[in-house]
Formats: C-alpha cells, sequence, structure tokens
C-alpha cells in the first residue's frame, strides 16, 4: 500500500475535538487533567484544526483519527516593519501507531494548500524536532537567548525610568487581550507574530493546571508612560525555601516594550521580587536591550537555541513584503519539492526600501548568480542569517561572483528577529 493511502484529510468538528485531543497527547507523550480541557479548547483554533482519518481497515479502525494539525491566521512583522500574511502551524502530531506512512508529508502539503489558497504568502512554526521541518523548505529565521538572571542585577542606567510605573495583575483574556494586541501592533522587531484571528486567539491567556509544575497562575507586567502602556510580560512565581533560605524563581513569558526605559524599568521588576533568586526567560532576542543593559551581562547565564521557523509559499509576495537596506540586482535558481510554483529563477531588483521579484524562468537549472533550496531562502528571509554565511557553509551557491554578499547586505535586518508568542 502506497504512503499515505487509507487515510483522508477532514476538518474536525467540534464533537470530535477529544479524539484531536488524543492524538496530541499521544504524539507529544502526556497525559491531560480533565479539568484542563477547556484551556486546550480555548487556545487551538478551531475553525482550521485538521486531521487524518482512516478510512481503509488495512490502516486501522475506519473512522479513527491518525495525526492532526491547525494553524493561526496572523500576520508577521518582517524587516522595515511590514507585514506579511502568515500561518502559524501548530497542534502537529501523528499518532505513534500510524507513523512512517507518510502522515506528515500529507499533512504538510495539506497545511500548504491550504495557506496558499487563503492568501497566506507565509508558514511559521517552532519546531519540536528542527530535521524534520527543513524536508519540507521550512528554515530557522530566528534564534533566541535562554536566561538565568539572579536577582538584583544591576543595570546601566536609562534616562526616563523613574518617570514609569508598573502594574502587577493576574492575566486575563477579557482584561488584557486588547492592551497586548495594541502593544504588539507598534512593535517593529522582525518575526513578531500579531495577535491571530478567529478561535484559539486567547492562546496565551490559557494556563493548564497541568502545566504549571508548582508555579502560580500566569501574571502580567505593564509598565506605563502617564497611564499609557509603554511594555508588558506574561510571568510567573514558584516559592522554594530550604533550611530558611529562600530561593524562588520567576519564569518570563512573552514580553514586548516600545523604548529603552520601559524596557528596563520591566526588568527592574521582574528580576526583583521578593523570595525569589533568580528569574529565567526564553525569549530574548540576541540584541535584547535588556542583554546591553545589565552590566554584568556573563552573570545572566544563557544559551542560544533556535526560535521561529519559517517557509515561504508565495515568494513573491513574501519578497515584497519586507524592506531591504541596500540597492541590488540578483537571479536566484530555486528549487523547492513542496511547492513547485516556487521553482525557477527569480530575479530579485532592490531599490531604496522596495524590492522587485520576477520570475524570469520555470526552470531551477537555468543560469542564475545565485542557487538554492526553498529552506535556505527561508532561512534568510528575516534577515537573522546572512546570504554569504550560509555560501560560506556550502549551502548556497554563488555562481557570480559577489552577489552573495550584495544580496546579504540587502536583506540583513538591523536588528535581530524574534517571535516571543509562543503558538
Amino acid at each position: 500500500m502506497k504512503k499515505a493511502q487509507g487515510y483522508q484529510s477532514i476538518s474536525i468538528p467540534d464533537h470530535r475535538l477529544d479524539e484531536f485531543f488524543q492524538v496530541v497527547q499521544w504524539a507529544f507523550v502526556g497525559e491531560w487533567l480533565k479539568e484542563d480541557r477547556q484551556d486546550y479548547v480555548d487556545a487551538l483554533p478551531t475553525e482550521r484544526a485538521r486531521a487524518l482519518e482512516v478510512n481503509d481497515d488495512l490502516r486501522g479502525e475506519v473512522g479513527e483519527l491518525a495525526a492532526v494539525h491547525a494553524s493561526f491566521g496572523t500576520e508577521m512583522i518582517t524587516p522595515g516593519g511590514r507585514r506579511v500574511p502568515t500561518a502559524g502551524l501548530s497542534w502537529l502530531g501523528v499518532h505513534p501507531a500510524h507513523r512512517r506512512r507518510g502522515l506528515m508529508t500529507a499533512m504538510m502539503r495539506d497545511h500548504f494548500q491550504r495557506c496558499i489558497d487563503r492568501g497566506e504568502a507565509v508558514s511559521a512554526l517552532y519546531a519540536m524536532e528542527a530535521e524534520i521541518y527543513s524536508r519540507f523548505g521550512y528554515g530557522m529565521a530566528s534564534q533566541t537567548v535562554k536566561a538565568s538572571i539572579p536577582r538584583g542585577s544591576t543595570m546601566w542606567p536609562v534616562d526616563g525610568v523613574d518617570d514609569l510605573t508598573i502594574r502587577l495583575e493576574r492575566a486575563d483574556f477579557d482584561k488584557h487581550d486588547q492592551l497586548v494586541a495594541d502593544l504588539q501592533a507598534k512593535l517593529t522587531r522582525p518575526a513578531t507574530i500579531i495577535n491571530p484571528v478567529g478561535s484559539g486567539r486567547n492562546a496565551r491567556f490559557t494556563d493548564p493546571v497541568g502545566n504549571r509544575h508548582g508555579y502560580e497562575r500566569w501574571r502580567i507586567a505593564i509598565v506605563e508612560d502617564r497611564g499609557e502602556p509603554v511594555a508588558y510580560a506574561f510571568f510567573r512565581r514558584k516559592a522554594d525555601s530550604e533550611i530558611g533560605i529562600h530561593d524562588g524563581v520567576c519564569q518570563v513569558r512573552e514580553h514586548g516594550a516600545l523604548t529603552p526605559a520601559a524596557s528596563q524599568k520591566l526588568w527592574q521588576t521582574l528580576l526583583d521580587f521578593d523570595l525569589v533568586g533568580t528569574t529565567h526567560t526564553e525569549n530574548l532576542a540576541l540584541d535584547d536591550p535588556l542583554l546591553h543593559q545589565l552590566k554584568d551581562a556573563r552573570g545572566a547565564r544563557s544559551k542560544v537555541i533556535d526560535n521561529l521557523w519559517v517557509r515561504l509559499l508565495d515568494v513573491k509576495t513574501a519578497l515584497e513584503s519586507r524592506e531591504y537596506f541596500h540597492d541590488c540586482d540578483v537571479t536566484v535558481s530555486l528549487t523547492d519539492k513542496h511547492v513547485p510554483a516556487n521553482a525557477g529563477v527569480w530575479r530579485i531588483v532592490v531599490s531604496g526600501p522596495d524590492a522587485t521579484v520576477t520570475k524570469v524562468s520555470d526552470d531551477p537549472t537555468a543560469a542564475a548568480d545565485l542557487s538554492m533550496d526553498a529552506r535556505h531562502l527561508s532561512t534568510i528571509y528575516l534577515g537573522g542569517t546572512s546570504v554569504e554565511s550560509l555560501a560560506a557553509a556550502g549551502l548556497i551557491a554563488e555562481h557570480t561572483a559577489g552577489q552573495a554578499r550584495e544580496l546579504a547586505v540587502a536583506m540583513l535586518s538591523p536588528v535581530a528577529p524574534l517571535t516571543n508568542w509562543d503558538f
């Protein structure tokens, strides 16, 4: 039997959500608490929930779900502060009894086609296993710093911090969703994912008991400048006392700030809670203001890991939906196994901040200045990885001397890309 034969793609109606969640628990190794069900329903974009259903008894029980995925309809900020229509792929998993049957490939192609039909030029995800998604044209487009920062870490002074105030509250969807969305709309860092539309948009506020591991419910810190919100962060704490020594921890999730002073005011608070010895965060950009403001950056014990993985589905729309920082005229030969319309030779002409992108040949073997696969173009898209660095690694081929550098300078972002909303 051919791979993926014996299965059919379906959308998930509300009455089958529990079946959807059962596959997720099998795929990601875990047992959910019954009282947490509504949190997961609230976090799932149900109108975009999809699955592969068995329709041949040689594959299993006819009608059972074998694999699932869903996506958020949103926009992503690109270099220069522009936006591109984006699908945030999530909830992707295959039941272990149905592995090695091509179901992942079938789901990805279903996802790609539905994105293209909706006009979403980019798909983005967090990768549980990086090698899997590279096969489908995703590239690691941004990285993040995980840091553990001791209480009382001092910072270089920034003007205006003392003029700001801060509110600390329990995170609440009805009270804080619009506030966070309004702040997000003012951010310009590439890879920032804007508040999604439709169901599942309150995913950042869900708080399953089974995921807390001794932490309190999510709180939110809001920095204000004369009553106007200028920064926010989701955080929670956990007490830890031993022989009379209080050494609790604070965990910071999503955060954003509009000014240097707002960033410092936010972190001054998050790094100085009573009974908390260490603050952990997984969502710092490589050039986050905090890393520059700390007097002892080495004291913030940190490591760099992958952040957002990006996949261009509509090359022309995606490349024309960002700004550039150097004029150039470069041709790129692109291969794309899963979205054949992208394959061929593309001419990228940059004048000022804008690019005009034209397909000049459907033949990806035709002569061009550079040649690469779709995953390499996706990797460099947000400007966090240089074209020239991938050429130096042998992943991008340069056929015309100097053109890798020309395109690299045009596409590099002035600030490091980062997505800190975990979808």
